[in-house]
């Protein structure tokens, strides 16, 4: 540029100046990028660990459910008809679930509120249940000497002041505890319990006289389609041939993509929270990085003179330091 030309420079002279304008440093820069580079990295962050959450829910969907479908029915239980259609299905396996009160049988009897659990023996189709002690879950539920087996969460233990081999009564019935309950795959899938856990058998049950008219009893059936006929379509066919076959039945379904729907939408809002976090630290961010980039156009206003004294037009030095920014 020559004089006081009003001509406004070519693009790549803009490129060079603003190159060797920043060869002094960042300076208040620092501050610019990094508002910038925190506020991208919690709406990134959060969108990485929600989607790792919301594929690791699909990709252990049937251990979570206990089968490709289940089909839950409350307080009655299926009629004959509806089991045969489940078990012509795949294969089956039907547990009760209901909050009792538990009671040890001494003359000072202590109490608490557990949530029961009764399974058959195909449970469970999916995963494993660990025990604190290596023996088939089979073995520690059957029947011995007039006493049901049972397996509890180490919580009612400790609220009973109990110890594994001890035994406690349930209704009608009496329930040797023989196994802590360490784990069982289908936790998620029930939801929030109120009280700790007792894995029972469902002759056990019958035999507390708990299953009484009014009981809030809710039966799940779990179903487990032969392997050539586990694809999703599959799936959606034996939901539709349910559909037509009792469209009263009143059963709610959830297949292996829907596993557990509080759980995914417990997912949803924490995204929604940390997301709308992470818009507020880059508003924030914004506040900075616009006073990052005044404090910089303040240290460069003898730059910027110069320029303009040697034919820079406003244009020019608005494009070199937007180059810059």
């Amino acid at each position: 540029m020559t004089g006081r030309s009003q001509r406004s420079a070519g693009t790549g002279l803009v490129l060079r100046l603003a190159a060797r304008d920043l060869r002094a440093g960042l300076g208040g820069f620092y501050v610019f990028v990094l508002c910038i580079a925190l506020g991208v990295m919690a709406i990134a962050g959060v969108g990485s660990v929600a989607a790792s959450l919301t594929d690791g829910i699909a990709r252990e969907g049937r251990v979570i459910l206990g089968g490709d479908l289940a089909f839950s029915l409350i307080p009655n239980e299926a009629s004959t008809a509806q089991r045969g259609f489940l078990e012509s299905r795949g294969r089956l396996s039907v547990a009760a679930t209901l909050r009792a009160m538990a009671r040890t049988p001494d003359v000072n009897a202590r109490s608490a509120l557990v949530e029961i659990k009764a399974v058959d023996g195909a449970y469970p189709l999916y995963g494993s249940v660990a025990l604190d002690q290596a023996q088939p879950l089979a073995v520690v539920l059957e029947e011995r000497n007039g006493a049901f087996g049972g397996a509890a969460d180490p919580a009612l233990l400790a609220r009973l002041d109990l110890a594994p081999g001890a035994a406690i009564k349930l209704g009608q019935a009496t329930v040797e505890i023989r196994a802590a309950l360490a784990s069982e795959p289908d936790k998620l899938a029930g939801g929030i319990g109120f009280g700790p856990r007792l894995l029972i058998s469902q002759d056990a049950l019958r035999a507390t006289g708990l299953l009484q008219p009014g009981s809030l009893v809710r039966w799940h059936y779990r179903l487990r389609l032969p392997e050539e006929d586990g694809t999703a379509a599959s799936v959606s066919s034996v939901v539709a041939a349910a559909a037509a076959a009792f469209p009263d039945a009143g059963w709610d379904v959830r297949t292996r993509t829907n596993a557990s729907p509080s759980l995914a939408q417990d997912v949803d809002r924490f995204t929604q929270y940390l997301t709308l976090v992470g818009l507020t630290a880059l508003l924030v961010g914004g506040v900075g990085v616009a006073n990052a980039v005044k404090a910089h156009l303040d240290r460069k206003r003898a730059v910027i003179a110069t320029l303009k004294s040697v034919g820079a037009t406003g244009t020019d030095v608005f494009a070199i330091y937007l180059v810059q920014v």
